[in-house]
């Protein structure tokens, strides 16, 4: 949990969903702990906000499966994986429109990108699939799909043509 991954941005929208039986599960561990355990405190969410800490991989696929929605807010990363491994759990994602994260979510087919730090745009992503159990069922269908898209025949595949292409660009200049 660090600053920059966004999670307070996670925390306020959660806090605007005004969704009374809803619980927002914060895993991992980081120094920003203290700082998000004070405001999700200070919004009056402290019994439907949980941190967990680090949690093992088995935990993490049993937490994204029964959960409706992923919220990743980072305004960037080499590649959005957690998207990923919501995806093949079924579970749709709300994720920043950020530089590597783009790729890991389709808007509108797998879930839903919004403008990074615009906590009223995420807010109202997540009021859509809290109030929709069908939408985050056709949602998390469509991730299942694009997720089982990635194999590592297909990385190898297209790593080969790539690296052919470019073979025949150097030899061709």
């Amino acid at each position: 949990l660090k600053r920059y991954k966004g999670v307070h941005y996670v925390i306020q929208a959660f806090a605007r969903l005004a969704h009374p039986a809803a619980v927002l599960e914060v895993a991992g561990a980081g120094d920003y702990r203290p700082a998000l355990e004070r405001l999700a405190s200070s919004l009056d969410l402290h019994d439907r906000v949980r941190f967990l800490g680090r949690i093992p991989e088995a935990e993490k696929l049993a937490l994204l499966r029964r959960a409706w929605g992923l919220v990743l807010a980072s305004p960037k990363e080499g590649w959005g994986i957690t998207n990923l491994e919501a995806a093949a759990c079924a579970t749709p994602v709300v994720a920043s429109d950020s530089p590597g994260i783009r790729e890991s979510v389709r808007n509108g087919e797998t879930g839903f990108l919004v403008p990074h730090g615009d906590i009223g745009a995420m807010a109202d992503a997540l009021r859509s699939l809290s109030a929709s159990p069908t939408l985050v069922r056709r949602l998390g269908e469509r991730a299942r799909r694009f997720a089982e898209g990635f194999t590592w025949d297909r990385a190898a595949d297209e790593t080969e043509r790539h690296l052919l292409s470019s073979q025949h660009d150097v030899l061709a200049a």
